[in-house]
């Protein structure tokens, strides 16, 4: 009992410091050295008596990582409107489905949108949001995740490497057991572009390592639930030859590990990508080895500053810019709670 309240207590403390940290970004930050983007010619500013409306269509606000890059959004959207550079913003929830966030473009356009910030549900499914843009002429920003025509026709993309974000994975696995041994692969929604890139990273590393097998892969959509359910069928499955289970998000391969840690199975290293409140927690606790931080803050408040940019008639950063990942584990998680 007095363990659980321990972990209530860190995850509260992480939304709030999470939050907090988002609240205080009221600069924006300048674009990483290894950047793609290019700089834009200043746009032509509205009339004073023009409105200004940026719609945000979110991917979903269920997630603690969506969470954080909403949770971001809000404040610096609501300075814009106080400082007077944007009379209104609208958050539109696209529910983790792409035909609900084209229906909910085709709102954005009947409210007079000016600027999109959108953060696709998936690769394909979403594109049409882009597209509906380009058609109207609207500035899109794509965050976090691509749709397959961010490069052709977005504005500005601000992502981090997915690619990355899975070797990683794959290579902390690989330094907790150098003799190699047998893994499983929760992967997210089949079709998002994180799903379809981390996966690529985990099997570019994974695949050319002899000493590893991998066991099984199954899609668990981001439902920490359903993940939970593969690894204990799993684990009645491949028992002892399971020595890692690779997530594709963090919410995930927290609630994977405190199962396997409660059947007995500590000795299970799982590992994801977010840098979640869950799993900052249980590392703390040491309760779990290790997480891949994405910088949330870092890439909406990157967004947000091109968003400004535009709208207030102002040269702005164009094409791709990449926001690096990076470990959390026992040494450095009090940098991130």
């Amino acid at each position: 009992m007095e363990a659980r309240k321990r972990f209530a207590c860190f995850l509260a403390i992480a939304m709030i410091f999470g939050l907090a940290a988002c609240n205080s970004s009221s600069q924006p930050s300048a674009p990483p050295a290894d950047s793609n983007s290019s700089t834009a010619a200043p746009a032509e500013a509205s009339g004073d008596d023009d409105p200004f409306i940026i719609a945000y269509i979110a991917k979903e606000s269920k997630s603690s990582f969506h969470a954080i890059l909403n949770g971001c959004a809000g404040p610096i959207l609501d300075g814009m409107v106080t400082d007077g550079t944007i009379s209104q913003w609208l958050f539109l929830d696209g529910q983790e489905d792409p035909l609900i966030q084209t229906s909910l473009m085709e709102d954005a356009i009947n409210m007079g949108a000016n600027l999109v910030i959108l953060l696709p549900a998936e690769e394909d499914g979403s594109a049409p949001v882009v597209s509906r843009c380009a058609e109207e002429g609207i500035p899109c920003i794509v965050v976090n995740s691509k749709t397959s025509n961010t490069d052709e026709l977005a504005t500005a993309y601000i992502t981090s490497n997915d690619v990355q974000a899975g070797e990683m994975m794959a290579k902390f696995v690989q330094e907790q057991f150098p003799d190699g041994g047998g893994y499983c692969h929760i992967q997210g929604v089949l079709g998002n572009s994180a799903q379809v890139q981390r996966g690529e990273g985990t099997h570019n590393i994974m695949d050319a390592d002899s000493n590893w097998t991998m066991l099984a892969e199954q899609a668990g959509n981001w439902d920490p639930s359903k993940g939970v359910q593969f690894a204990e069928d799993w684990l009645n499955m491949y028992g002892d030859q399971i020595n890692a289970i690779i997530c594709d998000d963090d919410d995930t391969s927290a609630a994977v590990q405190v199962a396997m840690n409660a059947a007995g199975r500590e000795d299970i290293v799982c590992i994801g990508v977010n840098g979640g409140a869950t799993a900052c927690a249980l590392i703390d606790a040491g309760a779990m080895k290790g997480t891949v931080y994405q910088d949330g803050v870092g890439q909406m408040t990157k967004a947000l500053e091109i968003a400004q940019n535009i709208a207030s008639g102002t040269a702005y950063d164009t094409g791709t810019v990449i926001i690096d990942y990076a470990y959390i584990t026992k040494d450095n998680v009090a940098d991130y709670i």
